[in-house]
């Protein structure tokens, strides 16, 4: 997936293009996690004709700069990218959903940390340090879990 070893946040592959040999085919829109393994299966693309297509993490290179890609073919929409939505979990829709740690609540997911392969390995949880909040780092494990529904304020 990656050019390096280090954690990748998916909100930071949000603001890289999709390219194609140095075309710009489109941006990264939201990113789509499966629902059993939160793995990234890849990216909802807002393309230059403003249509929503699918790319497959595993049919890009992800770099500093862009997400590279040999064809636009491999950029899918119609039937194939309803599939993949209905199968998987939007990180937009995750977004603002309440973090348990051990039954105990933590805060709300903000974004996801990857690793090489595309699988989450931490949470950015937001909680409140007092009355600021504050961003922290939860290691995805089978003691935490995220709510089907968004937080509510308290």
């Amino acid at each position: 997936m990656t050019d390096g070893t280090r954690a990748l946040s998916a909100a930071s592959l949000l603001g890289r293009p999709v390219r194609m040999r140095g075309i710009r085919l489109g941006r990264p829109s939201d990113v789509l996690l499966d629902r059993a393994t939160m793995r990234v299966v890849g990216l909802e693309v807002t393309c230059g004709d403003d249509a929503q297509r699918f790319l497959p993490l595993a049919a890009a290179r992800v770099h500093d700069d862009e997400i590279a890609v040999r064809s636009a073919l491999l950029l899918l929409e119609g039937d194939d990218l309803a599939f993949y939505r209905r199968r998987g979990r939007l990180l937009s829709a995750m977004r603002g959903r309440g973090v348990t740690l051990a039954g105990r609540p933590v805060g709300v997911l903000r974004d996801v940390l990857l690793d090489a392969e595309g699988a989450v390995t931490l949470l950015e949880v937001e909680t409140r340090d007092g009355r600021d909040p504050v961003r922290i780092r939860v290691p995805l494990d089978s003691t935490v879990a995220i709510a089907d529904s968004p937080a509510t304020a308290a």
